[in-house]
């Protein structure tokens, strides 16, 4: 779950901006049962985090990178401890509402991983952090470790550490009108001319995510998005129609919701552009503007890709954008 909106960007990993680690804390091994063997007694496991402290928040993935938090089991007994797979589980909430987190049962490079530990070793087992963190702010994150291949349920909670998401000038907008619930407008920053049936087909397409932060359900319902685009340097905007969205008639606590919408009122020629929509809920709801993307049209991409546009509305670029 890197992001609720992965088609528009790829999830790479995003490095810690700094790491808090945790104090052991006892862990009980689970060793597979053996046929005809009596259980040993259990090692003396102890676990602890090495967790990010700050990570930097991605509107076009509606949330952070891949982040990872570090497991360092310890064995302070006198015998091996048989580990089998470790399987971490992670919850999150925000201001007390909680995000959902995916459980990763596959982990790449867990077959190099040690399926033991002897006394006094260590080892640092990594686990990507993979919970749904669509808005900045502060999440606290709990851990829950389970051992053995035949290992249930989310296993046994080592400890819990406070990530602060980090939001640039680009951010989900509140909607006033429905305290908790947020909007963004995201798109591709590049693509090629396309022809007039091409655009309103949404052969290139924004995407508009709805997010849930408040304590309970908000309701939602249908909406009407209008967009207008901006040639690079000219004050004078080609509006669309407002376009009808069909967002479920509620929203539960922590939920995200994403819908495509094709841009009516196309570039016409290869140029800079960028895209502005407006959202309103209900048939008569307040207009809130949502997001501002900007587009490079061009037939060769590719001069584009290093350096996508050398516009930032983002930043208060806005003598072409009112």
């Amino acid at each position: 779950m890197c992001g609720a909106v992965a088609m528009l960007a790829g999830c790479a990993p995003s490095a810690a901006t700094g790491s808090i680690p945790s104090r052991p804390q006892p862990l009980a091994a689970r060793p597979p049962a053996t046929a005809g063997v009596g259980r040993l007694p259990e090692p003396e496991l102890h676990a602890s985090l090495i967790a990010p402290s700050r990570a930097p928040y991605d509107v076009d993935l509606l949330g952070i990178g891949t982040q990872f938090v570090g497991i360092r089991l310890t064995n302070s007994g006198d015998r091996v401890a048989v580990l089998g797979r470790l399987r971490a589980t992670f919850t999150a909430t925000r201001e007390g509402v909680p995000f959902p987190c995916n459980d990763r049962h596959r982990v790449v490079g867990q077959e190099r991983e040690p399926a033991s530990l002897g006394p006094g070793e260590s080892f640092v087992f990594d686990r990507a952090l993979d919970c749904s963190m669509p808005l900045p702010g502060r999440y606290e994150v709990g851990v829950s470790v389970a051992l053995g291949e035949r290992a249930s349920g989310r296993g046994d909670p080592i400890g819990a550490f406070s990530l602060e998401v980090v939001g640039g000038t680009t951010t989900p907008r509140p909607y006033p009108a429905r305290p908790g619930l947020y909007f963004a407008m995201i798109g591709g920053r590049v693509t090629s001319p396309l022809p007039p049936e091409a655009w309103r087909r949404g052969d290139y397409h924004v995407v508009v995510a709805v997010v849930n932060a408040g304590p309970g359900p908000i309701p939602v319902g249908p909406a009407r998005l209008t967009m207008e685009t901006y040639r690079v340097g000219s004050p004078f905007p080609c509006s669309g129609q407002a376009d009808p969205l069909a967002f479920p008639d509620r929203l539960e606590a922590g939920g995200v919701h994403t819908l495509q919408a094709p841009v009516t009122c196309s570039p016409s020629e290869e140029g800079h552009y960028v895209l502005v929509g407006r959202l309103a809920l209900g048939a008569v709801g307040s207009e809130i503007e949502i997001g501002r993307v900007p587009l490079a049209v061009s037939h060769d991409p590719l001069p584009f890709v290093s350096d996508p546009l050398d516009v930032h509305p983002e930043r208060g670029d806005s003598v072409w954008v009112p």
